[in-house]
């Protein structure tokens, strides 16, 4: 695991998702972006969080299979057609030794 070093890099890990969703503004990202020049280990983590987000942003676009969604379409019916009731799928009570 990569270590943060400084009272400075802790300031700016703070600020790194908004500078890897691209919600930084000029001087603010600028110097992020210097910080990361001189910075390996801050570097290391932009990078690492960078790859997260990109992974997860791929994974979202993938569609499930039409069997699964439409269990989920007809369990989110049913919760709805019972209101404020709780649709639940209890588990038989456990059977006590004797």
């Amino acid at each position: 695991m990569t270590r943060v070093r400084s009272d400075r890099c802790r300031q700016l890990m703070e600020r790194l998702s908004r500078y890897v969703d691209g919600d930084l503004g000029g001087v603010e990202r600028r110097s992020l972006v210097a910080h990361l020049r001189r910075c390996p280990c801050c570097d290391s983590m932009a990078e690492s969080l960078k790859q997260t987000v990109s992974l997860c942003r791929d994974a979202s676009s993938t569609r499930l299979p039409t069997a699964v969604r439409a269990r989920a379409k007809a369990r989110v019916a049913a919760l709805l057609v019972s209101g404020s009731k709780t649709v639940n799928r209890a588990r038989p009570p456990k059977r006590t030794a004797r």
